[in-house]
């Protein structure tokens, strides 16, 4: 997966960057790499692979809502759920989700 992200960023013109921290890896480790990602201003958007053990609401919401392209943090998601997603980044499922449902309200009327 990370491959084919990479040939399709390339194909955009964008530069990825892959971060990969140790399995092991705790909670402080994990949020010190997103910090210094939050500082540096060549990086525009952070998509965290973390395995499921690591989705904390403390290393989600360490992640600057800007560079969060995922919508996973509180800021994200509670804009989204209040129906302000034209101001918010939102996960690519999330959007599918919310296309289907215009779709299926527009084929109903």
């Amino acid at each position: 997966m990370q491959e084919v992200n990479q040939n399709l960023a390339e194909e955009a013109g964008l530069n990825i960057t892959h971060i990969c921290l140790p399995p092991e890896s705790g909670e402080d480790e994990i949020i010190d790499e997103i910090l210094k990602i939050n500082e540096d201003t060549r990086v525009h958007g952070l998509a965290l692979q973390i395995s499921e053990n690591s989705f904390s609401n403390k290393v989600l919401n360490a992640l600057q809502p800007e560079k969060d392209v995922d919508g996973v943090t509180d800021v994200n998601l509670g804009k989204l759920v209040r129906g302000d997603a034209h101001e918010c980044f939102i996960s690519p499922v999330a959007r599918a989700v919310i296309e289907l449902l215009e779709k299926s309200e527009l084929s109903q009327s």
